[in-house]
């Protein structure tokens, strides 16, 4: 009898770390969403498609910019992964980068930045360091 009711104890206790687990990987994959429909969307604004300047691409969608700076800390997490994993170098990865910025606000230390790639370089100098 009470080898049952360990055993049933232990499987319950399993399934409710495993329900934990499953949580969690799922908002992060919420984030990671999140984070990648907002870029794009940002990314892909018409109205700004032939312009230089990637602060008109935030402008033109700031409810989008808004919704990636709300994913807090784990959003900056996925973003220097995303920014880090990515093998260009254009406005995608500088959105990337500046929301990191904000997101990080005063803990950021890099001060002065051309790209997301560089800042994301000069960003793991400073905190490998």
């Amino acid at each position: 009898m009470i080898r049952k009711r360990i055993a049933s104890g232990t499987v319950m206790l399993c399934a409710a770390w495993m329900l934990v687990a499953c949580s969690n990987q799922t908002e992060s994959q919420d984030i990671s969403w999140k984070i990648e429909s907002n870029l794009q969307q940002i990314v892909n604004e018409p109205e700004v498609l032939t312009s230089s300047n990637p602060g008109d691409y935030i402008a033109a969608n700031t409810e989008a910019y808004v919704q990636i700076l709300s994913t807090g800390e784990e959003g900056l997490n996925l973003l220097i992964q995303q920014l880090d994993s990515s093998s260009n170098d254009g406005l995608k990865e500088w959105l990337m980068a500046q929301a990191s910025t904000e997101l990080l606000g005063e803990r950021d230390p890099v001060e002065h930045w051309q790209s997301g790639k560089d800042w994301l370089r000069q960003y793991k100098m400073k905190v490998d360091s």
